[in-house]
């Protein structure tokens, strides 16, 4: 799944409000201490549960999603949660602001991300204005995927203390070591760390990721509903410069260096993908699995200029082919 762009003006926006946050916080530490936001932020949490009816059906007395109350639209909340597949919520309601965390869908791994998630929606007024407004835009799907790439950028900022990623992660060669020691120091999940890396680390380098499925397990990332790969993050050197690399062609590398391992270092080894031009550039491919999901990452190495055809795996555009160095 690719996120919206999001605008520049709005990253430079949410860059400020994060910056803002932190410097008022201290400039505290890594890991980040989620808890102490909220409070910053005079921000309540709740955990729910499906089970709980007394406390769904009151949240969904106070709760608007696309500008409408929900209990307009349904007899209980346990169906919105069910129909809107929501995970965490933000609400609003009599002077008091609090989130709200599924217990039983969103696991302990995963709520640190979840939470600060919610952070950002509060943080952007524009969210708000829209979350609890009344209009066509509202409704618009292409308006709530960004509202969520923008959480999402939010989140990863906030979590990952706004620039100070960028400066430490710059002083380490880009490898798994690197992901994973930084995963344990900012105190975030391997994926959510990898993600940083990829579009953070040095914007203008060409790199891309990929969560997917393993080329030789069903079970692994099982988040998939359609193709083999749930997310493609990429650097904006990778947008701009590989423009027709496509999750398809990237995937079709990663099965190309696989092996048959469930879980540590999957496969690694170089691949040819195309420039805006057509001219062939080498990259290094690297996946890894946690039992969970297969991570990859694809690190810009250099131009390459002599090859030839060996076979069918995509590598540029909608050629079909894939290319190898002479030996």
């Amino acid at each position: 799944m690719l996120e919206p762009q999001i605008g520049q003006y709005e990253v430079q926006d949410i860059n400020d409000r994060i910056a803002r946050l932190l410097r008022d916080m201290g400039n505290p530490q890594p890991p980040l201490r989620l808890e102490e936001v909220r409070a910053q932020q005079k921000l309540d949490l709740t955990y729910y549960s499906k089970s709980d009816l007394g406390l769904l059906d009151e949240i969904a007395h106070r709760t608007v999603l696309a500008g409408k109350a929900v209990v307009s639209a349904v007899k209980s909340m346990r169906e919105v949660v069910e129909r809107y597949g929501i995970r965490g919520m933000l609400m609003h309601a009599d002077g008091n602001r609090r989130i709200f965390i599924d217990k039983d869908e969103v696991k302990q791994l995963k709520r640190r991300f979840v939470i600060a998630h919610e952070i950002a929606h509060d943080l952007l007024d524009w969210h708000r204005e829209l979350l609890l407004g009344d209009n066509e835009s509202t409704l618009s799907p292409v308006c709530h995927q960004m509202m969520e790439a923008e959480a999402n950028y939010g989140a990863r900022r906030l979590i990952f203390l706004g620039d100070r990623f960028q400066q430490e992660a710059r002083d380490y060669d880009f490898n798994w070591k690197t992901v994973s020691d930084l995963r344990s120091r900012f105190g975030n999940t391997l994926t959510t760390t990898l993600w940083q890396m990829i579009c953070e680390r040095d914007p203008s380098h060409p790199t891309f990721g990929l969560i997917s499925k393993h080329p030789y397990y069903a079970d692994i990332c099982k988040k998939v509903k359609e193709g083999s790969v749930a997310y493609f993050p990429r650097s904006q050197g990778l947008i701009k410069q590989f423009p027709a690399l496509t999750p398809e062609i990237a995937y079709a590398a990663v099965c190309q260096h696989a092996t048959r391992r469930k879980s540590g270092p999957i496969g690694s080894g170089e691949s040819i993908f195309y420039d805006a031009n057509g001219e062939p550039h080498l990259f290094e491919v690297y996946s890894f699995c946690n039992r969970y999901d297969l991570l990859t990452y694809g690190l810009y190495l250099k131009p390459y200029s002599h090859i030839h055809a060996i076979g069918t795996f995509a590598a540029r555009g909608s050629s079909e082919k894939h290319y190898r160095r002479e030996n």
